[in-house]
């Protein structure tokens, strides 16, 4: 499946021919040899493969999912994170989902991307929500806590996600997933699952209570 990328534009529904997803930087046309770099970058760096493979649904990931990303065209999904959310991934004040490095799973950045983040620069993401809507404009940053440990952060756009509660119903101590691929021309995108528990657990549960 080839990474190609074209933005719709929701209200003309045209496609938008030139991006940067790093925040800050100079749009630039995007053209088939700055399509086969990033191509061939991505694959370099082991973040998407040519196998066919690579187009095999984790088991992990639910098929809904799955079929949505085939949708976006995506390509190299990985898991980046599983965790429980916490009051302060909650909170309408704070707006953002933390991603401690030291709970990342997987590699999902590219060489540059890194720099960018450490340079206090931005990236600019898409979100597939546990309701299956693409999210666009989140953006991805690091931070930095006070126990000189680093976090990579989605924000703007992150309270969106969380409330009203109705549209993903979220709440605090929810485990969920998020899984990361590119798409397009090899942009970076998330997909964050809401992990259930088995019908069997929670009978158990309740016959507990």
């Amino acid at each position: 499946m080839p990474l190609l990328y074209c933005e719709v534009d929701k209200s003309s529904c045209e496609c938008n021919p030139s991006r940067r997803s790093i925040v800050g930087e100079t749009e630039m046309e995007v053209n088939p040899l700055f399509l086969l770099a990033k191509i061939s970058e991505l694959v370099r760096e082991g973040l998407v493969s040519v196998s066919p493979e690579a187009q095999t649904r984790p088991i992990e990931l639910p098929e809904i999912f799955w079929d949505k990303i085939l949708q976006m065209h995506g390509q190299g999904v990985r898991l980046v994170l599983q965790k429980k959310l916490c009051a302060s991934d909650m909170d309408q004040d704070k707006g953002r989902l933390s991603i401690p490095m030291r709970q990342t799973q997987e590699k999902f950045l590219t060489s540059e991307e890194i720099q960018a983040l450490d340079n206090k620069k931005a990236i600019t993401v898409s979100l597939i929500e546990p309701c299956l809507h693409e999210h666009r404009g989140l953006h991805l940053k690091k931070w930095h806590n006070r126990t000189n440990h680093f976090s990579y952060v989605l924000s703007k756009g992150w309270t969106a996600v969380t409330h009203p509660f109705e549209r993903n119903k979220l709440q605090v101590d929810d485990l969920v997933q998020l899984w990361a691929f590119r798409a397009y021309g090899g942009d970076l995108c998330f997909c964050l699952v809401k992990v259930e528990a088995p019908p069997a657990a929670v009978e158990n549960v309740a016959n507990h209570e």
